[in-house]
């Protein structure tokens, strides 16, 4: 299964985000949008799991203990290659620090994953052609859990699932 670490939102939280993407779906050429209930936050992209590793993560991400904390997304940004469109912020202390703490289960483990610096963002939108990055009135996350999640469906939908064991 193809899995990654993720924080969602709460329903306010969610709720904001889903309006800014159809904001942005109705000015913005695009293939599809991130479904309301999809919208996350990557920390840790794996990849390829099999089921004892996966079960192994998802008892390490129920078991981790998380001061909440507060994270802004203030800014649309463009991944050109990808062809995405997403709201971010700043990679603040808490939230590098929570990425670092899920790297370390997965290196204990001797699980591949995506090691490329953190950079804390939405998937908005797929399969747009161009996009200025821009700001926006903040949106605050709060940040209080995280699980193991697997992606199934295809390229034109993807669906997300957390992996419990």
């Amino acid at each position: 299964m193809r899995c990654f670490f993720a924080a969602w939102p709460s329903a306010a939280t969610r709720e904001a985000l889903a309006a800014l993407s159809a904001d942005l779906a109705r000015r913005v050429e695009h293939r599809r949008a991130v479904r309301p209930d999809d919208l996350h936050l990557t920390l840790a992209f794996i990849g390829e799991l099999d089921d004892a590793n996966a079960a192994a993560l998802s008892r390490a991400a129920d078991a981790l203990l998380i001061t909440p904390f507060d994270w802004q997304l203030d800014t649309i940004g463009f991944f050109g290659p990808a062809g995405v469109v997403w709201a971010g912020g700043e990679a603040i202390t808490p939230l590098v620090e929570l990425a670092e703490r899920l790297r370390r289960s997965l290196d204990s483990l001797k699980v591949g994953y995506d090691a490329r610096e953190l950079v804390p963002h939405v998937t908005l939108l797929r399969g747009a052609p161009q996009f200025a990055p821009e700001p926006i009135t903040p949106i605050v996350w709060r940040i209080d859990s995280v699980a193991l999640y697997r992606s199934t469906g295809s390229r034109s939908e993807s669906i997300y699932q957390q992996v419990r064991f």
